[in-house]
């Protein structure tokens, strides 16, 4: 059992912990996400079957392996109308379960973090009477997000358009300026959101932009190269399962077997991100704890 932790983090203490806690209790981590996400990826196995997709294989079986891999890969690049309409009405399904996936798997790590032993089924019931905040919350941080990369990237695509037909050379170095400028605001602005989930489900507070704000303070940097390691790690754990499962082409297996592993990255990610909102808590009542004393001293001299 995990002792319990209630001391700052450094950067990489923060991973440390993270899969030490996803390696200690992975079983426990694992069946929540089972539990939520597996009615979803039933139905999404029953509308891919009823389309007449092939369930195990969707390319000729005696071709090569190379053949395989390449005709393969264009299969699932390759969508119908169909494709489009079921991956959105899936979407749509995991928006609404995100909640208590998110809010299992943050209580098990507070769980973790305390010395103590959590219980899959235990984690659920408590993310459950803070679902509905929870949900309108994520909600509203979608439209939120879509809202600030959307019109941003028409305005940043049109400047760029207008130097590449004027000076090419010139467009190109400008292209490169504001897409990395244009990552590194928003992804330091959406930092300063990003622990509005965390602090909905514990501090009863909602949507949380504003306690998360005041959390991330101080932190930013720190907390937005986090959230850029964690994606480069779970996007590499993504690519080399998704290597073997592209010989399946766009068959049912295929979408089953994609769906079941994205769990694991689910798992990295989201233990990671509860490390760092506890993490953050630490911090900020340490620095309003001392905040107060200074007051108080303050006080005390007048």
């Amino acid at each position: 059992m995990q002792q319990p932790t209630s001391k700052p983090l450094g950067f990489g203490e923060i991973l440390d912990q993270t899969f030490r806690i996803i390696k200690s209790n992975f079983k426990e981590l694992f069946m929540i996400s089972f539990w939520v996400i597996i009615p979803i990826i039933v139905l999404q196995t029953l509308l891919l079957t009823l389309t007449g997709r092939s369930f195990v294989f969707g390319g000729d079986i005696g071709e090569g392996a190379f053949n395989q891999l390449i005709n393969g890969a264009e299969s699932i690049a390759t969508t119908s109308p169909i494709d489009d309409l079921t991956s959105s009405l899936i979407s749509l399904l995991i928006l609404f379960a995100l909640p208590i996936l998110g809010g299992g798997i943050i209580w098990t790590v507070k769980y973790a973090r305390e010395g103590q032993k959590p219980v899959a089924k235990e984690m659920i019931k408590k993310a459950l009477p803070r679902y509905w905040p929870m949900f309108w919350s994520t909600l509203l941080i979608v439209l939120i997000v879509f809202a600030a990369i959307f019109f941003p990237i028409l305005i940043v695509a049109f400047i760029i358009g207008m130097f590449l037909v004027i000076e090419p050379i010139m467009g190109a170095i400008m292209a490169i300026l504001l897409g990395l400028g244009f990552f590194i605001g928003l992804g330091l602005l959406f930092t300063r959101f990003t622990l509005f989930l965390p602090a909905v489900l514990f501090e009863k507070v909602a949507p949380g932009l504003g306690k998360s704000w005041h959390l991330t303070k101080k932190q930013t940097w720190k907390f937005f190269g986090l959230f850029i390691i964690l994606s480069i790690i779970t996007s590499v754990i993504s690519m080399i399962i998704s290597i073997p499962l592209t010989f399946l082409g766009d068959s049912v297996l295929y979408h089953v077997l994609s769906n079941v592993f994205s769990l694991v990255t689910t798992i990295i990610f989201i233990v990671g991100y509860a490390v760092i909102y506890f993490e953050s808590t630490i911090r900020q009542e340490g620095t309003d704890l001392k905040s107060m004393i200074d007051e108080y001293h303050t006080s005390e001299s007048h």
